[in-house]
């Protein structure tokens, strides 16, 4: 499997997946469909039992969706579409990932907002270390985390940490991300990827009736709060399209897709602040 914004290495069954998309790792409509293209595989691929996704940037996991992508994926109709009225593109990228039989891990050294939190919320286990940034900055120019980001958040760390952490619209650090529960731990950056490797491959020693074993209590635990996280992805689904035909929210949009630097995306919720107070 060859693709150009994801990097692939393998260790037995441990299969290491890297986005590399320079120079931001932006989440692009190319990256979302090589990430289809690899759980369709990926659903079929009995000699892999952990999938471990990091970065190929010491700097930046997935800092966010791409803004000029995301115009073009609401008003292209070369640009595919989810199969479902009710579920969007992300939506349904996030959730393809989250049903995959492997146990999927991931690995945050660096920044991680936006679309890129949603797609790693969506994974069974996250690492990070203690000076990793993850936000949802989507609130601070009037819109929503709208790819599984809001229901997710809410369900994985509970709603009064979920509005905080997306009506600040601040970054949170990855200890801070570890307290919450966003994240399962955060470790020094000289112990993640040996803690995270040794982890991996202890998993891909158990014998897959034994994982199956224990993703299917899991499901059966968890069973019910599914029909309430589709009705969550049609809420933020419906609110997405709302927002997006707002003329004011139209133009903070248009306005952060100019802030898709490196300069600014170190510190996109002071950048963000700077350009509203600017105007």
């Amino acid at each position: 499997m060859s693709y150009t914004t994801l990097n692939l290495t393998r260790e037995g069954r441990v299969l290491r997946v890297d986005f590399d998309n320079p120079p931001l790792n932006l989440l692009t409509i190319e990256m979302v469909s090589e990430l289809f293209d690899l759980a369709g595989k990926l659903v079929f691929d009995q000699d892999t039992a952990v999938v471990v996704l990091g970065s190929a940037n010491p700097e930046f996991y997935i800092a966010h969706f791409e803004l000029n992508d995301l115009f073009r994926a609401m008003s292209d109709p070369d640009v595919p579409q989810s199969r479902y009225d009710d579920i969007n593109v992300v939506q349904a990228l996030s959730t393809m990932w989250q049903t995959l039989p492997q146990v999927t891990i991931g690995v945050v050294d660096g920044i991680c907002r936006g679309g890129g939190l949603e797609f790693l919320l969506a994974t069974d286990m996250r690492f990070a270390t203690p000076d990793s940034k993850f936000g949802f900055p989507e609130a601070s120019v009037g819109f929503l985390p709208a790819g599984g980001g809001t229901v997710r958040l809410a369900m994985q760390i509970g709603p009064a940490r979920a509005r905080e952490v997306i009506l600040s619209s601040r970054d949170f650090t990855g200890e801070e991300a570890a307290t919450y529960g966003l994240v399962n731990r955060a470790l020094p950056a000289d112990e993640l990827s040996e803690y995270v490797d040794g982890l991996a491959r202890d998993i891909a020693q158990r014998s897959a009736g034994s994982v199956a074993a224990v993703s299917d209590v899991f499901k059966n635990i968890f069973d019910a709060a599914i029909d309430a996280q589709f009705a969550g992805f049609a809420s933020e689904n419906t609110a997405m399209k709302a927002l997006l035909s707002v003329p004011e929210v139209q133009e903070h949009l248009a306005g952060l897709a100019k802030l898709q630097t490196i300069e600014d995306e170190r510190d996109l919720p002071g950048a963000i602040a700077a350009a509203a107070s600017a105007n």
